[in-house]
């Protein structure tokens, strides 16, 4: 096999590709992503998963802003149409407000405020406008309250996923044979990781890498490792993956150097995960579509 670059999505920059009017992105981000072939563009389970979770929140949150401000009212089948249109522009105009009550109200420490979550809530309730408008208290509490809206999530779901299947491969069934070097290998990257998150924190620094982030990381070095990809180009939107990367590397070089491994009896793996990391690549989107 000739070696060649694939490039692997990370959840940010999937959310890029997928809503990038609403974000406002720029459109050089769908047409980067358009140009790769499927085989070249890669999005790994874990990933999608969190992508799924992220539409998760939106919704619920959007459930919640419907059923505080319309449902749990009693008058709304009384209203014309003209005033059932001035409560939705009237929610719609202040969403953003609504919504940090709504997350802060149920979701406090479980969801940041803002972001992506909040901007996907407020698509949502603008897509629900016709059914809101013309259908009466109850169909809406069965709707919002019961499988319905489960079902309603689940079809966008699956739309979605639709959609990014077409585009790109989503890697999930990587049977990978944990020999014992390998196992250490993992461990050398895991004290790397380890180090780049107490400096953060030493720092002062609240967000640090999650645990996706961490089990992203292995999965690519284990996807190289065994093979199955000959370089891999990480493409993200922010340098937080970069440094944390970097951290992994400097590590490394401190136990081939000695500096970190006087004994020298973790060298050898510490050379062979150097070796294998090198054929990762993190890139940030603005630095391919520029």
């Amino acid at each position: 096999m000739s070696e060649k670059e694939t490039f692997f999505l990370d959840t940010n920059i999937i959310i890029k590709w997928l809503y990038r009017e609403i974000l406002n992105e720029n459109p050089a981000v769908e047409y980067f992503i358009n140009s790769l072939s499927k085989g070249q563009c890669v999005i790994l389970h874990i990933n999608l998963i969190e992508f799924e979770t992220i539409i998760y929140d939106a919704y619920n949150i959007t459930s919640h802003v419907i059923y505080e401000k319309i449902l749990s009212k009693q008058d709304w089948d009384k209203l014309g149409v003209e005033d059932k249109l001035r409560v939705l522009e009237d929610i719609r105009k202040n969403f953003e407000q609504i919504y940090e009550q709504i997350r802060t109200k149920y979701y406090n420490g479980q969801i940041s405020p803002g972001g992506i979550r909040q901007i996907l809530a407020k698509k949502f309730f603008i897509m629900l406008k016709d059914k809101l408008l013309n259908s009466n208290l109850e169909a809406l509490r069965n709707h919002i309250t019961l499988n319905e809206r489960t079902q309603d999530l689940i079809d966008y779901l699956d739309s979605v996923e639709y959609l990014i299947k077409q585009k790109c491969t989503v890697t999930d069934d990587t049977k990978i044979l944990l020999s014992d070097n390998i196992i250490r290998e993992i461990q050398l990257i895991y004290e790397g990781i380890s180090a780049y998150i107490r400096n953060l924190k030493s720092k002062g620094y609240n967000k640090t890498p999650g645990r996706n982030d961490q089990l992203v990381f292995v999965y690519l070095f284990l996807l190289l490792r065994g093979r199955i990809y000959d370089k891999i180009v990480f493409i993200t939107d922010d340098n937080d993956f970069e440094r944390m990367y970097n951290t992994v590397l400097n590590h490394l070089e401190d136990i081939i150097n000695g500096n970190a491994n006087p004994r020298g009896d973790f060298k050898e793996y510490a050379i062979e995960a150097n070796d294998i990391l090198r054929k990762l690549v993190i890139k940030g989107i603005n630095d391919l579509i520029t």
